[in-house]
């Protein structure tokens, strides 16, 4: 779409904010305000946008080679896979904005500010920023290393066999987003479904079956997960951001069909599990080369209590964009832990033909539950 800058503000003035794929080379938007627009696709090449407020707006693709954007307001926008080559960035403010993938070789970024809060995952001619503290702190324990201390019993205990006891080694501490991906990936398994393992967890511990000590056992998660990242078409920066997934069910054939994704963001921040979750449908949609059908559903899983920051979240133009909104869904951790209490005490088989969703499995164990009961 061709528009000039000054149509462009007229539009904008009028309500519209999408301007996708728009043609707006050399344009001088300088000082414009743009903040919640869509650009995503846009060629702004060698545009001026010199303190601008491009705030919340997408960008995601957008051609910005040699544009200016000098002081502009990038805050909480989404550019994703945009070519910022030669760009100018100088005291531009990056606060929580999304630069995976992004190209910003001979780009000028020295002074902006913000860079340690934005997420530059995977983003090329971009140095990892170091603060100042962080050199401090090295110092610190360049200066004045740790010596060991070596320490002898002088006498032995009065009670030999309670110091044996206490020395016993204490049983693995398992934190409940370990806990999550486990059962999850065990209900997957469970269905039929292959299941991926977020690939930095794999080595973490778990206990399989039920809580009661007796009746389960200590492993790793890396039990649960398949061998390999078999999904196929994506590409490769995408694949490697997808590997990082907390959880991923897939059919037990087809490599091009997936049947669930899962997040789990008990403290951590909710809007780092759905940019990831947002990359991987990206490439699903926009990649003509990927052929993995587009209708599976994404769910993040949160404590009850942050169901409202979700929503809040999925208001975002990127995941509006996306469509999120429409395929994302949060789940209740504490619902998922019922579910799976009850899927071990009354020993339910949750294999059928038709396969049911992750929502279904809840619902018919609070059922069995219920009749239990009685």
């Amino acid at each position: 779409m061709n528009i000039d800058e000054n149509k462009l503000k007229e539009l904008y003035a009028e309500g519209r904010r999408d301007f996708h794929a728009c043609d707006l080379r050399d344009a001088d938007l300088t000082e414009i305000d743009l903040s919640f627009a869509n650009l995503s696709g846009a060629n702004l090449s060698n545009a001026n946008l010199n303190y601008s407020n491009l705030s919340y707006t997408n960008l995601i693709s957008a051609q910005l080679r040699g544009a200016s954007l000098i002081g502009a307001n990038l805050k909480w926008s989404d550019i994703i896979y945009a070519d910022l080559r030669d760009a100018n960035l100088e005291g531009a403010d990056l606060e929580w904005a999304n630069l995976r993938s992004a190209k910003l070789t001979n780009a000028k970024y020295q002074t902006v500010k913000n860079i340690e809060r934005a997420d530059i995952t995977d983003a090329i001619g971009v140095k990892k920023v170091i603060e100042k503290s962080d050199i401090i702190q090295l110092n610190l324990f360049a200066e004045y290393p740790i010596q060991p201390i070596n320490r002898t019993l002088k006498s032995e205990p009065k009670n030999q066999d309670s110091f044996q006891k206490k020395d016993r080694p204490a049983l693995p501490q398992i934190s409940r987003h370990t806990k999550m991906q486990g059962i999850l990936a065990e209900i997957g398994q469970k269905l039929g479904y292959r299941v991926w393992i977020a690939r930095n967890d794999h080595s973490k511990d778990y206990r399989f079956g039920d809580d009661t000590f007796e009746d389960s056992r200590f492993g790793k998660l890396k039990e649960l997960t398949m061998e390999g990242f078999s999904i196929g078409g994506l590409e490769k920066q995408v694949e490697k951001i997808s590997k990082l997934i907390d959880v991923i069910w897939l059919n037990e054939k087809d490599q091009f069909k997936v049947v669930a994704l899962f997040e789990i963001e008990c403290t951590t921040a909710i809007h780092s599990g759905l940019l990831r979750m947002g990359d991987f449908v990206a490439n699903v949609k926009l990649n003509p080369l990927t052929f993995i059908d587009p209708t599976f559903p994404m769910y993040i899983v949160i404590p009850q209590n942050r169901k409202k920051h979700l929503q809040s979240q999925l208001s975002r133009p990127i995941f509006q964009y996306l469509e999120l909104h429409k395929s994302c869904e949060g789940i209740n951790i504490e619902d998922i832990e019922r579910c799976w209490e009850n899927i071990i005490k009354h020993k339910i088989n949750i294999q059928q033909k038709i396969k049911p969703n992750i929502i279904d499995i809840i619902d018919l164990s609070n059922f069995i539950e219920s009749q239990k009961s009685f």
